[in-house]
Order: C-alpha cells, then sequence, then structure tokens
C-alpha cells in the first residue's frame, strides 16, 4: 500500500494549484481580457466615434439659411424694384405713358430708374407747356392791336403818372373799367363795392394807382414801381405792344415750365404719403422709392385730362381740386394694391439640426 500511495503520487506530484494551474495560469481577469482589452467603451466607439452631432452634420455643416442665400441675394429689400437685371427690362418713355393708364402694370414703373422718371415727367411737362403756349400764342396772334386801341381813350404813362384827355368808362356784361386822372388811386373798398353789384372784372385807373378785382381776388399797382422812364400810350399799344407782348409770354411760358416739373414732383410727395397710409392699411411692405415712382406715375392721367381741358377753345372746364385729389389717390390704391408684397420668403427648415 505504501507503494501504492507513493505510485499515485502526492499532492505535490498530482500538482498542487500551482501546477494545476491558478487563477493566473488559467488566466485572471486581465489574461482573459479585462474591460479595456474587451473594448471599453472608447474601442467600440462613443459618441464621438459614431459621429455626434457635429459629425452627423449639424445645421451649419447641412447649409444654414446663409449659404442657400440671405435676404438681399434672394431678392429682397429693394432688390426686388431696382436690380440691374430689373432696371434694364424697365419700360422706355412710351410705354412708362401707356402704362401709368393700367395699375396692374405699375409694377414694370417701379423698375425705371430715378434719371428715366425724371425724363420722363421733364417731356410730359415741356409736351403741356409747348400745347398751352402755342394755343395762347395762336388766339393772340389773332387779336387786332390798332383795333383794340382805337377803342381806348387818349391816355399816356410817363414818369409814374397817368394823364388823359378825359374819363373813360366801358360797362358791358361782367366786366366794368374806369380810367380818370382826377383821383389818385383807388381802393380794395372800391373794387368790392363795384364788384357787389355783379361785375366779374373789375379794373380801376387812377392817376398812381391801377386795381383790379378777378373773381374776387384783388391786385394793385402802383406806376411808381415801373420806374421813371418807363411810358405807355395809346399809339405805343397800337405799334409796340404786340411784340413786348409776346417776348413777355416766351419768358413766362420758360418760367411756368421749370416751376411745373418741380411743383410736379413736390405734389407726388404728399401723395407718397397717402400710399404710405395705404400700404400700412394693406399690411404690405413694398420700398418707399416704389411708393414714390406709384404716385409721379398716378398723377398722369389727371395732368392729361386737365392739359386737355385747358386746350378747349371758348370753353371754361375745370375739374374741382378735391375730386382731382381723390382720383389720384383711388388709382395709386388700385396699383399698390397689385404691387408684389416684398417680406422675405421664411427659409425651409431643414437637418437634424432643426428637428
Amino acid at each position: 500500500m505504501d507503494n501504492q500511495f507513493n505510485e499515485q503520487g502526492n499532492a505535490y506530484q498530482q500538482g498542487n494549484s500551482y501546477q494545476q494551474g491558478n487563477a493566473y495560469q488559467q488566466g485572471n481577469a486581465y489574461q482573459q481580457g479585462n474591460a479595456y482589452q474587451q473594448g471599453n467603451a472608447y474601442q467600440q466607439g462613443n459618441a464621438y466615434q459614431q459621429g455626434n452631432a457635429y459629425q452627423q452634420g449639424n445645421p451649419y455643416q447641412q447649409g444654414n439659411v446663409y449659404p442657400q442665400g440671405n435676404y438681399n441675394q434672394q431678392g429682397g429689400g429693394y432688390g426686388n424694384y431696382s436690380s440691374d437685371d430689373e432696371s434694364q427690362n424697365a419700360p422706355n418713355i412710351l410705354k412708362q405713358f401707356a402704362y401709368s393708364f393700367v395699375p396692374p402694370l405699375y409694377h414694370g414703373l417701379t423698375k425705371v430708374k430715378v434719371g428715366s422718371m425724371i425724363l420722363f415727367v421733364t417731356l410730359l411737362a415741356l409736351i403741356a407747356t409747348l400745347l398751352s403756349f402755342g394755343s395762347v400764342m395762336v388766339a393772340f396772334s389773332s387779336i387786332d392791336m390798332e383795333k383794340i386801341a382805337a377803342q381806348m381813350p387818349e391816355f399816356k404813362l410817363s414818369g409814374g403818372q397817368l394823364y388823359m384827355k378825359e374819363d373813360f368808362m366801358f360797362d358791358e356784361g361782367s366786366v366794368f373799367v374806369y380810367m380818370t386822372d382826377d383821383i389818385d388811386s383807388f381802393s380794395y373798398d372800391d373794387a368790392d363795392e363795384i364788384a357787389d353789384e355783379g361785375y366779374q372784372d373789375v379794373m380801376l385807373v387812377g392817376r398812381d394807382r391801377i386795381s383790379i378785382m378777378q373773381n374776387g381776388e384783388y391786385q394793385q399797382l402802383d406806376f411808381s414801381d415801373l420806374g421813371s422812364s418807363f411810358e405807355l400810350s395809346r399809339e405805343w399799344i397800337a405799334t409796340g405792344l404786340a411784340p413786348f407782348v409776346k417776348v413777355i409770354i416766351v419768358i413766362a411760358y420758360i418760367v411756368y415750365f421749370l416751376w411745373r416739373v418741380l411743383w410736379y414732383f413736390l405734389c407726388a410727395a404728399v401723395y407718397m404719403l397717402f400710399g404710405m397710409l395705404i400700404n400700412s392699411i394693406m399690411n404690405k411692405q413694398v420700398p418707399g422709392e416704389a411708393l414714390y415712382r406709384t404716385a409721379v406715375y398716378a398723377k398722369v392721367p389727371m395732368f392729361v385730362v386737365l392739359t386737355f381741358l385747358d386746350l378747349i377753345p371758348f370753353a371754361d372746364l375745370s375739374l374741382p381740386f378735391l375730386f382731382r385729389v381723390a382720383f389720384t389717390i383711388v388709382f395709386m390704391g388700385v396699383a399698390i394694391a397689385k404691387l408684389p408684397d416684398n417680406r422675405p420668403t421664411p427659409a425651409p427648415m431643414m437637418g437634424q439640426g432643426w428637428r
């Protein structure tokens, strides 16, 4: 039995825990593979390896609003009304005149450059002034100055005073004229008293002053204001007044033309204020430049109508001021309603960054 015990081997021959393999031989947690060998969160892939919001694509990588085109690139502000391409396609002078009578076409007129708009108004005022000037000159050329002078009394205006051989009075219809050198001057009360009798045109001439009342409006001129060298007589009216009056008419119409252009733009600025109010009521966003152009062209219809009414001979036709203002404002309102709104289109919500 002793031999058997020795043959089998003792615990050390069979192998103790160290011979069989202890925990380190079998493989401890580090040999088997610890969390770092197996792969920890960083080896397996953490949020940054998998791709975080910036790697996957944030709103700025996917494309934000500005790379797609901001308000001015897409066409915002005044870009919708005055870009280079649209200015090149703006209507010419003739089309501007035609479009000004059609409110739905005013979007094309808002593309007109400032220089072209000024040229259009200048030509419009020039044509209207020339037509009026031609009408006046034709009417004046038909007047026989010698015949008129023959109906006037003998008088002479010299050294700032009037000299007459006898008094003169003309009373016909609604016109009353009285001339005398026996009275120094007449006053407003004198002219108004005669006008109350039913006269529309009253002219009272004294030695030192001429007083005129037309349709309730009174004016007066002292002869001394003309200068001591100024002279006037019936003979001069018959022979030299016509050329002198023509020169005066030409100068007056030149001044009138310049004032007419300036007054047109000033009135358009006032109408633009009404356009801004209309724009606010409609809850639209139309640029101020477009509103001013709308006001400029909205005045054209009434301007043309009044020009032709002035050209009708032997007819005293006119439109009331309030009617003209109301018509132009309504015309502007229709045009503004047809203009495109200039609000920018909201950018679409795209990308994971918006989710």
